[in-house]
């Protein structure tokens, strides 16, 4: 049975939302060139804040404001919670953030759903109330007026840029998959099969330029190439099967790279090395005996975890020709 990831965001405590939509935001690489967590008092209205450029709160950034509530958020803690931003930006805290975005895992209320839709009534509604509805809820037994720099900020945001995310819409966001991994122990699920292209790509040259002495070693023949190594009886469907296993391993790091947690990969990749390393530093009567030692050794490891789950004997054989290309257990010295 599909675990329902939406329910267990909602149960999760208010400090861990933001401690959860802080390992989503790394993940929005794309997005973001870095991203903050601001805990606790004097966080000015910040919960989770994504900096496009490195000017960081000096240049474009995005405010996620994550509200854990046993409710939807309400139409009176939406505009309180606005106000704090103009506030806060009128005082020269902060430039006006380029977007605001309510994380609220119940929702928002069908009154803030419909102000979110129409931008310029949202605006309006907001200047007109904020007298009567905000002032007095900002700072603590203080009311704050609507000075003529929160107006001017207020003006100039765009409130086409204020969004909202319920559980479900962050769960089906795709760098949202990490994280459900990380902290729910989701399965990534399997990934694609490698494209070996025609051509020798230049990510694969050097474990093929070893393989191509290796085959010399062996003999007959010379192979300065592998188109040479291709064209041999003996050695064609073994430089084929190589690279199968190379760009299936590569096509396994690209899918969790992406999918996982960013220590889930290199921790494989430990496990296989550990597997494959006694094996490959033995002695053999050349060095295409050791590859194929190595080979046997690294399609029988179990690695722990959703990745050893996932790996078949391909991946972690051409994850040893990444090791090969790294310079780490070369193949020909």
């Amino acid at each position: 049975m599909r675990i329902n990831h939406a329910i267990l965001i909602r149960a999760l405590p208010a400090d861990r939302l933001e401690d959860f939509v802080n390992d989503w935001l790394a993940h929005r690489c794309k997005d973001y060139h870095s991203h903050e967590l601001w805990r606790g008092t004097g966080d000015m209205g910040r919960d989770v804040t994504g900096y496009v450029t490195d000017k960081r709160m000096e240049g474009p950034w995005d405010n996620f404001q994550c509200k854990q509530l046993s409710k939807s958020l309400s139409e009176s803690s939406a505009f309180v919670e606005l106000g704090k931003i103009f506030m806060h930006s009128a005082a020269g805290e902060y430039s006006l953030p380029r977007s605001f975005i309510f994380v609220a895992p119940r929702g928002v209320a069908r009154a803030v759903q419909q102000f979110i839709a129409h931008p310029e009534r949202f605006k309006k509604a907001f200047l007109e109330r904020w007298d009567t509805d905000i002032s007095g809820k900002l700072v603590e037994k203080q009311v704050v007026q609507l000075s003529p720099e929160i107006e001017a900020k207020i003006r100039a945001f765009d409130f086409t840029q204020i969004h909202w995310l319920d559980a479900a819409r962050l769960v089906e966001d795709p760098a949202c998959k990490p994280a459900l991994v990380k902290w729910f122990d989701e399965d990534p699920g399997p990934s694609p099969r490698g494209t070996v292209p025609e051509e020798i790509d230049a990510s694969e040259s050097s474990y093929i330029g070893q393989l191509l002495k290796l085959y010399e070693e062996k003999g007959p023949g010379t192979f300065p190439d592998a188109t040479a190594a291709l064209a041999s009886a003996e050695f064609n469907t073994h430089l084929r099967d190589q690279r199968t296993r190379f760009f299936d391993s590569v096509a396994f790091d690209r899918f969790y790279r992406d999918s996982t947690p960013e220590d889930f990969l290199p921790n494989f990749k430990d496990e296989i090395y550990h597997g494959v390393v006694e094996v490959h530093s033995g002695d053999y009567e050349n060095g295409l005996a050791k590859l194929r030692q190595v080979m046997q050794q690294a399609a029988i490891l179990q690695p722990s975890g959703v990745l050893g789950k996932h790996a078949g004997p391909q991946v972690k054989q051409g994850t040893c020709h990444q090791f090969a290309n790294d310079g780490r257990l070369p193949w020909h010295c």
